[in-house]
């Protein structure tokens, strides 16, 4: 089962990080957009802890 977590929290990751080079990239002059890098944040950092527990087992 901690595989599953270990795939779902790696690709929550690359899901955020993607999001939030979107983000940088569509920037217009006054920057990213708060809402849409404030998800892929939100993803990453979910990723992130689902993560961890994987990792240590």
């Amino acid at each position: 089962m901690h595989w599953a977590f270990y795939y779902i929290g790696r690709f929550l990751e690359l899901l955020g990080m993607s999001i939030l080079l979107f983000a940088i990239v569509n920037a217009g002059p006054l920057g990213p957009s708060p809402r849409t890098f404030a998800s892929g944040i939100a993803l990453f950092i979910v990723g992130w802890l689902l993560l961890r527990p994987a990792m240590h087992k």
